[in-house]
């Protein structure tokens, strides 16, 4: 074994723990605990108008998956998209008469 600055020491032995016997929760499909499909819609600023926004099946999918990556501890229980802007009548101002 070299020695010296350059010497390089190996890290103590760790015990290994045993395997989990279940999965841990964040790595649960999120689907388990929701109550309704994910939905998105978006939000005007100005006026606070909502308008939902039209999900295809692999939009629904996605947002599923974005949820699995929760951190641990948490769980999720719904999933709404939100976008926020300003809808046409408030960025078009109003209309002259």
């Amino acid at each position: 074994m070299p020695s010296g600055p350059r010497a390089r020491t190996r890290a103590p032995d760790r015990p290994r723990s045993s395997p989990p016997t279940s999965p841990p929760a964040r790595l649960r499909h999120p689907t388990e605990t929701l109550g309704e499909d994910p939905h998105a819609h978006i939000v005007c600023r100005v006026c606070g108008r909502i308008q939902g926004l039209e999900l295809s099946e692999l939009d629904r999918h996605l947002l599923t998956e974005l949820a699995a990556l929760t951190p641990d501890g948490w769980s999720v229980e719904r999933i709404a998209y939100s976008l926020a802007g300003a809808c046409r009548r408030c960025r078009e101002g109003p209309s002259v008469a």
